[in-house]
């Protein structure tokens, strides 16, 4: 056990610490206290109890924190302030047991270990072509937001340093503090968009390709501040900085032409569809030990090496997915609390004095605000709005974990002492802490593509005019159901469709979301997998034959914020309607349920759609119909009761009445009192069944039957009747949660997604063989979420046809 007080290990170059400690025993582990041994004198069990501190602290704080809008970064580095020797270390007893020398230097290995494979992890992640890609956009802005906090902190400097004595301690750190308050960083603006679930919004995708022009000439900055630094503390050799940049080169040639080919063999000797051999995972693991290693002995840091590996791996499946599957929540969730624990050892409040204090924290606001500054002058003169402009500069200059690691260099090269040291990570905690909550309640990404007044439905489509559809598919599975629902929708020369057709893709190995069209006749993307060259296929082949236009896409993105790539394009394109799969499948021997995140999708899309969305729950027919080898004939039902989406869905099968091979049923459920209303009064909904009747009850395959039905049990007995008689139903979603129809349902809702009609039709214990398409239709509103009572799916009468109000749900957060 250790006999000294503890003293960080991390030093600086230019210092020696001689540590005077008796050993009692030379084993790492314990043999127990049964033993009459006492764990903590050994390492091993130091270091867990360590790492379990630490990650409880983390999570817990993360509870409280997250719902107020703060990153998990604040989480990490409060909880390494708290468990680690600023706070809890001040315990004496804690101090002696818990942070001895000896297990200390084990926890900062592990440190530095972590650090490495972290940000390997991250350059896993990042498409690095994609900065041959970016705008003039976003190089002005990247640009600017690095430029205007170094003009303005050096400026600072030049003026504070004309007031302080050359011998101040803080005099010589000045310019150092200046530079990094300037700093941006590429992870660390990923991950805040990862926490803040923006990715695919128009704001985080800016943002990312922003912060690579920033993190590029950020490092370049930092790299030539430490190479002077070094020159002049270690005063080397003639010739050592041409050696190490010479070197640094040789390594990067390396792997480049060396290793990158090397990882691109193992993906060609992969099977498509088939995991990357282990073997070929443990070469790689092999390679950076390598790389981290070479760059020691030229002298960069231990992490240089692994970050370009990381870059050169090729992103996505199979090696890059392989590498971020199995290392990922190892390293981030387990390890890396370690790596805040190291790095907040540090931290020593009772060097902060009031004079550096007041000279450092203004330098660390005017970089902070210059950053702001910088990322939304340029946004405003390319027209974009003050709350995206405002939420971009906020993020662009959100500070973390790349941040402390480089005042830990900053540190271990003794360009900063420890009392700048403690006042930089101080300034780092508040600056970000201050500044996260506000993107929270400032930026719904949704408002970009709520904002328009067109109301984007089918019920108000223009007569005689294209009709733009949009659908997801998930998997190879959805294309026939969806080409079926295609073939209904009668597009013809008079009334044609323009259908697009979103291949959605759960992003794997990768952090950058990816939208890709499909062109007819261009050269086949690689990021695209054979699955979605199956679907493209079956849709060209559609669209040869048929009169209208089909638009191809695959949206490589987080389920978490796939909804927000699916509404922004509805938006651009005025999409009338989503039409989006169920995340059950029945098939004729079994139910195939999908993924959980699918059913979030679909919830957030009910929620935050542009246009109206319809749920398709897909069953035999739909499924063993293929449009594609024979003609189809479709007996299509619609079960109208009343209000918005029952009008929406109706008017969806009235385009489909068109079509000969459909044969339409309308079936009205209408209560005793409303019997005696005479259908064709003035109302939306007499309307619209009028004009159904008028136009279609002539043609000898379409009909209309009404039922009156009196409670919630004659209401299912009707829907129960359906069985065996439509390939296809068409029902609304919403309904009147004061009408007798529903009464007492609402508890036993299995899907309250669907709505009540629909929840009948294929809850578990129904016996309906055909398959359902949930229709809801779009309110006009104008900045606002629709109404989403997932609950229930019933909404009061006086507040069917216009928009519900309901409490802010910010998109960043909600998982439905």
């Amino acid at each position: 056990m250790a006999q000294t007080n503890f003293i960080s290990p991390t030093l600086s170059l230019n210092r020696t610490l001689e540590i005077c400690e008796t050993i009692k025993k030379l084993q790492a582990s314990s043999k127990g206290i049964f033993y009459y041994d006492n764990p903590l004198s050994y390492a091993f069990p130091v270091v867990n109890l360590q790492a379990i501190l630490v990650c409880i602290s983390t999570s817990c704080l993360q509870f409280f924190l997250h719902p107020i809008g703060e990153t998990i970064f604040i989480s990490q580095v409060l909880a390494g302030v708290l468990t680690g020797p600023p706070i809890l270390g001040q315990i004496k007893t804690v101090k002696v047991w818990l942070f001895a020398t000896r297990p200390w230097y084990v926890c900062e290995v592990i440190g530095l270990y972590t650090t490495m494979m972290f940000l390997f992890l991250m350059s896993v992640k990042v498409d690095i072509s994609m900065v041959m890609r970016l705008g003039k956009k976003t190089w002005v802005i990247g640009v600017v937001s690095f430029l205007m906090p170094f003009i303005l902190t050096i400026s600072a400097v030049l003026v504070l340093r004309q007031t302080l004595s050359p011998e101040a301690d803080i005099y010589k750190s000045l310019f150092c503090i200046a530079v990094f308050s300037s700093t941006g960083s590429f992870q660390v603006t990923t991950s805040v968009l990862e926490d803040f679930k923006l990715l695919n919004s128009e704001v985080g995708q800016l943002a990312i390709s922003s912060s690579m022009i920033n993190g590029v000439i950020s490092a370049i900055c930092q790299l030539m501040l430490v190479t002077h630094y070094k020159r002049n503390l270690r005063k080397p050799r003639n010739g050592s900085t041409k050696m190490t940049i010479i070197s640094l080169l040789v390594m990067v040639f390396i792997i480049v032409f060396v290793l990158r080919p090397i990882m691109l063999w193992m993906v060609r000797k992969t099977p498509k569809g088939k995991p990357i051999k282990e073997s070929y995972l443990f070469s790689v693991y092999i390679m950076v030990l390598l790389c981290a290693l070479c760059s020691e002995i030229i002298g960069e840091p231990y992490y240089i090496g692994p970050l370009i590996l990381g870059l050169a791996v090729p992103e996505g499946p199979p090696l890059g997915s392989a590498l971020v599957e199995s290392l990922d929540t190892l390293v981030s969730g387990l390890f890396l609390p370690l790596c805040y624990l190291v790095s907040c050892a540090s931290i020593q409040f009772h060097l902060v004095d009031a004079h550096s204090f007041s000279i450092v924290q203004p330098i660390a606001i005017i970089g902070f605000f210059g950053k702001l500054v910088g990322t939304m002058l340029p946004s405003f003169y390319f027209n974009m709005s003050s709350t995206d402009s405002l939420s971009l500069g906020l993020i662009m200059s959100s500070q973390g974990f790349t941040h402390l690691l480089h005042l830990r260099n900053l540190r271990y090269h003794g360009m900063i002492n420890n009392r700048s040291y403690t006042q930089m990570v101080i300034a780092l905690i508040w600056l970000t802490a201050a500044s996260n909550p506000i993107v929270k309640y400032v930026y719904d990404p949704s408002k970009s593509y709520l904002s328009s007044n067109r109301r984007k439905t089918i019920e108000h489509a223009p007569p005689y005019d294209v009709l733009p559809l949009m659908a997801c598919i998930h998997c190879d599975e959805n294309t026939i159901p969806i080409i079926n629902i295609l073939e209904m929708s009668n597009s013809t020369i008079e009334n044609p469709i323009f259908f697009h057709v979103l291949h959605l893709v759960q992003i794997k190995g990768r952090i950058i979301p990816v939208l890709i069209d499909h062109q007819p006749n261009e050269k086949a993307n690689p990021l695209c997998y054979d699955e979605s060259h199956n679907i493209l296929n079956a849709f060209q082949s559609y669209e040869q034959h048929n009169n209208l236009t089909v638009k191809f896409y695959t949206s490589i993105s987080p389920y978490e914020t796939m909804h927000d790539e699916i509404c922004r394009q509805a938006a651009h394109k005025k999409v009338c309607m989503i039409i989006a799969p169920f995340h059950k499948q029945w098939g004729s021997s079994e139910i195939m349920e999908l993924p959980h995140p699918i059913r979030a999708l679909n919830r957030h899309l009910l929620r935050t759609a542009p246009c109206s969305v319809g749920i398709l729950i897909e069953r035999q027919n739909l499924i063993l119909n293929n449009p594609l080898n024979s003609t189809c004939f479709y007996n299509v039902g619609v079960v109208f009761i009343e209000g918005s989406d029952d009008r929406e869905a109706l008017a969806y099968a009235m385009r489909m009445a068109s079509k000969p091979n459909v044969q339409v049923t309308l079936i009205r459920l209408i209560e005793p009192r409303k019997k005696s209303k005479q259908l064709i009064s003035r109302d939306l909904d007499g309307e619209l069944i009028h004009n159904f009747k008028v136009n279609f009850i002539q043609i000898k395959r379409h009909d209309y039957k009404e039922e009156v039905v009196r409670d919630s049990v004659e209401v299912v007995s009707v829907i129960r009747s359906l069985e065996g008689c439509f390939d296809l139903v068409l029902v609304g979603r919403r309904h009147d949660c004061e009408s007798s129809l529903f009464y007492g349902y609402t508890e036993w809702i299995e899907y309250p997604e669907l709505g009540s009609v629909a929840d009948m039709l294929v809850s578990s214990d129904s016996t309906f063989d055909g398959s359902v398409l949930v229709v809801q239709q779009h309110n006009k509103v104008e900045f606002a979420h629709q109404d989403l009572p997932l609950e229930n799916s019933i909404i009061p009468k006086h507040q069917l046809a216009s928009h519900l109000e309901v409490p802010p749900i910010p998109a960043v957060w909600s998982v439905i």
